[in-house]
């Protein structure tokens, strides 16, 4: 037959070679950041990307396992094109890079370089000629009545997660659109309250450089109605920027776990020209909320720890 897996096997490998994909992305992010990220598209323990990937590469690339150099350059043209067309799908859905490899040598506008390409042949060479045989026989001793079981759980879970992620997903744009009209307007009031300060400052010194005369007199009077016309501005400033702090404490305090995860798993977005910086008060305000709760976790156990001491 043309295709040398059946649906059963093939739906096995994808969920296997999936979660062990997010697995690598999830030790990956702890040996360089030193703290557990949620890796993914979705939020649970799959990487679609990698269950896709591999089985591309079983079904395209696996008729050439016998020769090392074909299936290793086959590899690194196949998984960099999927991560290419990937990368350049989600920037421009969200108008932002989802990872950039944009200060690695040999890269391709950031969405491909060359060491993580050959990472990538190397890693489907090893799973073609090693990992494999070892992964199929253990999905042939799945009894299939409990096999397809577990695939029509797994694959209802996994659907209705694709689901909601692309509706909170969809959510995320307005959201970000929104923050940074706020950024936008928040920048707008600092500097023009930055400008009246200056007009105020550059007034008070023309005022001390003048001579006593009708025409100071004058001048002190236009002066003062600038004085009272700057102040009553300045404090209409303040209270638009008050309540646009406001709005934008509302807006993050609207919690969202798939925003918060996105923000956290893909360092890159907070990077972004677009909605960088609504990316980054997104996740400062999940670490902030994080601390919180740890601290009261901490004085709860405190508090805990000296009652039972006085008892």
């Amino acid at each position: 037959m043309l295709v040398p897996y059946s649906w059963f096997q093939i739906l096995w490998y994808f969920y296997i070679y999936g979660f062990l994909g997010w697995c690598s992305e999830v030790a990956f992010a702890a040996i360089a950041h030193g703290k557990f990220v949620n890796r993914g598209f979705v939020n649970g323990p799959i990487c679609s990307i990698y269950g896709f990937g591999v089985m591309s590469v079983l079904l395209v690339l696996g008729p050439l396992k016998s020769s090392f150099w074909l299936l290793f350059g086959g590899s690194v043209l196949f998984t960099s094109v999927i991560e290419y067309l990937t990368g350049w799908v989600l920037e421009k859905v969200f108008h932002d890079k989802w990872w950039d490899y944009s200060k690695r040598p040999l890269n391709i506008k950031g969405y491909v370089c060359l060491e993580f390409s050959v990472l990538w042949g190397l890693a489907c060479v090893f799973v073609v000629d090693v990992f494999q045989p070892l992964v199929a026989k253990a999905v042939d001793l799945i009894p299939k009545k409990l096999g397809w079981v577990l695939l029509g759980t797994f694959s209802a879970l996994w659907i209705a997660d694709n689901i909601i992620t692309a509706m909170e997903i969809r959510k995320l744009p307005k959201k970000l659109r929104a923050l940074q009209a706020i950024e936008d307007s928040l920048t707008a009031i600092s500097d023009e309250i930055g400008e009246e300060i200056y007009i105020r400052a550059s007034d008070a010194k023309d005022r001390g450089m003048e001579v006593y005369t009708d025409v100071k007199e004058k001048g002190t009077e236009i002066a003062e109605k600038r004085a009272e016309s700057s102040l009553m501005r300045r404090s209409e400033l303040l209270a638009r920027r008050s309540e646009l702090l406001q709005r934008r404490e509302e807006l993050l305090g609207q919690r969202n776990i798939v925003h918060e995860r996105i923000a956290q798993a893909f360092p890159a977005l907070r990077e972004g020209k677009t909605n960088g910086p609504a990316f980054t008060r997104v996740h400062e305000h999940a670490q902030r909320r994080k601390q919180l709760a740890r601290a009261v976790k901490a004085k709860a156990r405190e508090l805990k720890n000296k009652a039972k001491d006085r008892s």
